[in-house]
């Protein structure tokens, strides 16, 4: 297992499987649309009937997926080799756009400097960069990938000053077309000089199975950015085995020889928490193995619980952004505001979701018909209303999901070719 936790309730693997068709749907199923030339016409309760021609807005073949930056209209591509542009996507093409400018970056990572270039793009006081460091093809080198990304603190982040901004740095080349990385290296970039002072302590972090220091000791995502307020959230799996897939929630500060070390929940499930004035908000289970949702009051530190899963164990959901997916139920539970809808569509019964992406005011969600046959469903996150449902051979190896203003965007890959697909 990877020295850095992954626990698949949370993450919304990107590079996955996925085969699609799109059922129109207006409070019930209308039609059925096949937009690849396979069908999957056997596809009890999803797919049969006439055939439709796909709703395409734009498709084309594309060298490299298009990726998420933190401006919804923008995106970027990254090669292997570390070359990035940036790209708008309007009217459902993509047109290329001028880099602002670029950072030479250099961190230290277990007494060892690590350096790249960071090429960014910024608008109206946000900003996005990326940078990638290779090195040697030796089996003992410490860190032969890192990847880094530049990005604003979180808006509620009370910490985060004038000329600073956050410098991420994941060390898992699996993720290199991740768009839902799991940070195990945050610094503070001071844009001025150019210079990265770790955010997060490093006291008595120990050593990993491959020499450098655990890569499980301070992790953070968008998810641990955006959720924190007073101080910055992150997870650890510090407490356990580096081959255990268990995390506990952190916030830092604190005192003593080992700071940044306030535990406020142990076995967390996944990558999500947020803090607010009343207190930080996370996914657990109960003495049953139910999930849970629970709130700690860091004042008095006592926790209540906000929402009980009954029968739901910690296998059955799937977390993106402030929602989780009950895979038993097709029901997607919005964290903030303690709201709970299902999805009803034909041959639900039979769908068990492997894949799940939300973002806005949409979600996605992808699995699989009798353990056979692919498909997504795209539904509206506030009331659960089901917009398309997809089938189809197209959408067997898609990477990255994006929803983009009305759009759905999609990048098939095939072999080291990627074709992108827009609808």
């Amino acid at each position: 297992m990877d020295n850095k936790k992954k626990l698949t309730i949370v993450l919304a693997v990107f590079a996955v499987v996925c085969v699609f068709a799109v059922l129109v749907f207006s409070g019930v199923l209308d039609s059925v649309i096949h937009p690849g030339e396979e069908q999957t016409t056997d596809a009890e309760g999803f797919a049969g009937g006439s055939d439709y021609s796909a709703d395409v807005l734009a498709s084309a073949d594309n060298s490299l997926p298009y990726l998420k930056t933190d401006m919804e209209h923008i995106f970027y591509t990254m090669s292997t080799t570390g070359e990035v542009n940036f790209f708008a996507l309007d009217e459902n093409t993509f047109f290329p756009v001028e880099a602002t400018g670029t950072y030479d970056v250099s961190v230290t990572m277990s007494e060892r400097k690590v350096s790249t270039t960071v090429t960014y793009y910024e608008e109206d006081g946000v900003i996005s960069g990326y940078g990638l460091y290779t090195g040697s093809t030796d089996e003992f080198d410490l860190y032969p990938y890192a990847f880094f990304r530049l990005t604003n603190f979180g808006s509620r982040y009370e910490d985060a000053s004038e000329g600073t901004c956050m410098l991420l740095v994941d060390t898992t080349a699996d993720d290199f077309y991740s768009n839902d990385k799991i940070f195990e290296e945050p610094f503070v970039f001071d844009t001025e000089d150019s210079s990265a002072s770790r955010h997060l302590s490093e006291a008595n972090r120990t050593v990993g199975l491959n020499g450098a220091k655990r890569a499980d000791y301070s992790m953070v995502n968008d998810a641990a950015i955006d959720g924190s307020f007073t101080h910055q959230i992150f997870f650890s799996g510090r407490q356990y085995a580096e081959d255990d897939e268990r995390v506990d929630l952190l916030r830092s500060g604190g005192s003593g020889n080992n700071t940044d070390n306030i535990n406020l929940a142990k076995d967390v499930l996944g990558y999500w928490a947020d803090q607010s004035e009343d207190g930080v908000t996370y996914i657990t289970t109960d003495d049953n193995g139910n999930v849970i949702v629970e709130k700690l009051n860091e004042d008095s530190d006592e926790t209540s619980v906000i929402k009980t899963f009954d029968g739901v164990k910690r296998e059955d959901i799937l977390v993106s952004d402030d929602c989780i997916y009950v895979l038993t139920t097709n029901s997607v539970y919005d964290i903030s505001d303690d709201k709970e809808v299902k999805l009803t569509f034909g041959g639900a019964d039979k769908f068990r979701a492997d894949m799940f992406e939300c973002d806005g005011d949409r979600i996605f969600v992808r699995g699989y018909s009798e353990s056979k046959y692919a498909v997504a469903v795209v539904a509206e996150k506030a009331t659960g209303s089901v917009t398309a449902v997809y089938s189809d051979e197209i959408f067997r190896s898609v990477v990255n999901p994006i929803f983009s203003g009305d759009s759905l965007l999609v990048t098939v890959q095939d072999g080291n070719n990627f074709r992108y697909y827009i609808f």
